[in-house]
């Protein structure tokens, strides 16, 4: 065998780390389970199955790879790796996972909020004024869906659907950024629909 093989004890590491992954993967549960809030301060139906729908798909893939990786650990194949092989094959798993945690993160942040008294239901209302701005008769494209969250910062910016998340996908809805400092006052319309313009000419 060759000196460089792996051995029993890392491959029984690297197995319990991969099991490890796939039942904190099982933790991540939908936000509609996890954010409490009223039933006027809820995401748009579409937004809400959009960003469902993505992270469950990412979450699906990434137990695949990493079943498919305990399985390669343990099969004939890995008996002819190197360790440095079976070491490269579990940071890419880690990669790919923190990646996961991180589009769950951005969305998490945007879903929270609508928890907040009052802040909630303001957002909501957004929502719906984003997506009325974005919408043209005619059909001439398929709007995206739209979701507003509050933040710190001098003035509102967006994140635009389909373009890509870190660690790859494609951002399932449109999420804008809207200041705080923003919602008291007149400059929350011009704000909104200068960002949903962007998503529009996109």
């Amino acid at each position: 065998m060759n000196a460089m093989a792996i051995g029993a004890y890392p491959t029984s590491m690297l197995s319990q780390e991969a099991h490890a992954l796939l039942t904190r993967l099982a933790r991540v549960r939908p936000f509609a389970l996890v954010e409490p809030m009223v039933p006027a301060a809820n995401l748009l139906p579409a937004a809400q199955m959009a960003i469902d729908t993505h992270l469950i798909s990412g979450r699906r893939e990434l137990r695949r790879m990493v079943r498919a990786f305990i399985a390669w650990l343990h099969g004939p194949a890995a008996g002819r790796a190197t360790a440095a092989e079976a070491q490269r094959r579990f940071t890419y798993l880690r990669l790919k996972f923190n990646a996961v945690l991180t589009q769950f993160d951005l969305f998490n942040d945007v879903i929270t909020q609508r928890s907040e008294s009052e802040s909630g239901v303001w957002l909501s209302g957004l929502d719906v004024v984003s997506a009325d701005a974005l919408s043209l008769p005619g059909a001439y494209y398929e709007a995206p869906p739209i979701v507003c969250y509050l933040d710190r910062g001098p003035g509102a910016a967006i994140r635009r659907a389909r373009t890509r998340l870190p660690g790859g996908g494609e951002n399932p809805v449109a999420v804008i950024r809207v200041p705080r400092e923003r919602m008291i006052g007149s400059g929350i319309a011009s704000s909104l629909v200068h960002e949903v313009g962007h998503q529009a000419a996109a």
